[in-house]
């Protein structure tokens, strides 16, 4: 479990963004910075709302017209002075969508798909589809398909929206060619991401074992939480800060994750695959922070805003039953904080008897040596065996 820094600890406390400005000043935290996410306004003005047609939503990790951000540059003026970037990622259904749209396929509900694009294009967004392509190497794929999809992709980013929707041949600017190279030779890289694909396998694994204690009998709700946290510290040695309070919730059988578990049925067709893709609906989360925490790395004068672009309501149902107060960046670490604390959760015995110095150690330890994918091929297998019964 994380431990927060003191200066955090005190900037939860504070009821007013100037307190939280005070905080951040006498800490002297010229390396650091802050996202706020409650806020009563911006200090970047208006940046622009989220976008919504129909099923497609762009959605971000806070509602960023209430963002505050506080940093060397902002924390002693009162009006902001950095650039925002706006960044959209796009999930794998749109990334999709957008190569049957240039081509000239058929796509769900189409005219709010050409709505959604199109707005997308007249604010002017940067285009990432990172995020697309891990979760599309996360299954079979086919190269011929893959490269067909970027090169739509670099269509879609280069062209204007009318043109690329016209399904006329077009020739590009050269670099454009090869930039559309680079995004195929940079796919490698996706595939052999180890450790994020390891963090996606180690959600799949936490959903696994969390639906199949939900539906063993003859075990008490209390008991099934107390095993879901003992499997998750002592044999996955992992704790998702993001992941554990949704499930013991789902275990809780809580109404406010009921959405973001709902395609989870004992008798579900293909209930692998909705567990696969409610894991993805969590895990885009952790790429959209990963991508911030990039970001702040990388250049401290402009402040980047990850927006997600998805056919799916399962993103916005995780952040609306844990929603994110605050992101801080300090030390090359992100820290979220959300609205669920672990006290919420764990009672103090608990958080002493799984955080001790020796515990923390061995898990650490214990967890260079796991293989989640074939952790979570057991779930699977054990599954497998209690839908049978």
């Amino acid at each position: 479990m994380l431990k927060l820094y003191p200066f955090i600890q005190e900037m939860i406390n504070c009821e007013t963004t100037i307190q939280k400005i005070e905080v951040f000043n006498r800490w002297n935290l010229n390396k650091c910075r802050v996202f706020l996410f409650d806020e009563e306004k911006s200090n970047f003005g208006n940046i622009g709302r989220s976008i919504n047609y129909g099923k497609f939503n762009l959605i971000g990790l806070g509602d960023y017209q209430k963002i505050w951000v506080i940093d060397e540059n902002t924390s002693n003026t009162r009006d902001n002075v950095l650039p925002v970037a706006r960044i959209v990622n796009y999930d794998l259904n749109i990334f999709t969508y957008i190569n049957d749209l240039y081509r000239g396929r058929n796509v769900p509900d189409k005219e709010n798909l050409i709505k959604f694009l199109n707005e997308i294009k007249q604010t002017h967004l940067t285009n990432n589809i990172s995020t697309a392509l891990m979760e599309r190497y996360t299954t079979p794929i086919n190269s011929e398909l893959l490269a067909k999809m970027i090169e739509s992709y670099v269509y879609f980013d280069s062209l204007e929206f009318d043109v690329f929707q016209s399904n006329v041949p077009q020739t590009l600017e050269e670099n454009k060619y090869i930039w559309m190279r680079e995004i195929w030779d940079d796919a490698d890289t996706y595939l052999n991401n180890d450790e994020a694909i390891q963090h996606y396998e180690a959600v799949c694994c936490y959903i696994l074992k969390a639906f199949i204690l939900k539906n063993t009998k003859n075990l008490s709700t209390e008991s099934k939480i107390a095993e879901f946290k003992r499997y998750c510290f002592d044999e996955l040695c992992v704790f998702l800060e993001l992941e554990m309070p949704l499930l013991i919730l789902f275990l809780k059988n809580d109404s406010s994750v009921q959405e973001v578990f709902k395609k989870l049925q004992i008798r579900a067709k293909k209930l692998v695959d909705k567990i696969h893709n409610t894991a993805w609906d969590i895990f885009h989360i952790r790429l959209l922070e990963q991508s911030v925490l990039f970001d702040c790395m990388e250049d401290r004068e402009v402040v980047y805003l990850h927006y997600f672009a998805t056919a799916d309501s399962g993103l916005a149902e995780v952040l609306r039953a844990n929603p994110i107060k605050m992101l801080v960046y300090y030390s090359r670490k992100l820290i979220p904080i959300r609205r669920y604390s672990s006290l919420d959760f764990f009672t103090q015995d608990e958080l002493d008897f799984y955080t001790t110095e020796q515990k923390v150690r061995l898990r650490e330890e214990a967890v260079q040596s796991i293989d989640f994918r074939s952790v979570k091929q057991k779930l699977i297998d054990e599954l497998g065996i209690l839908l049978t019964k």
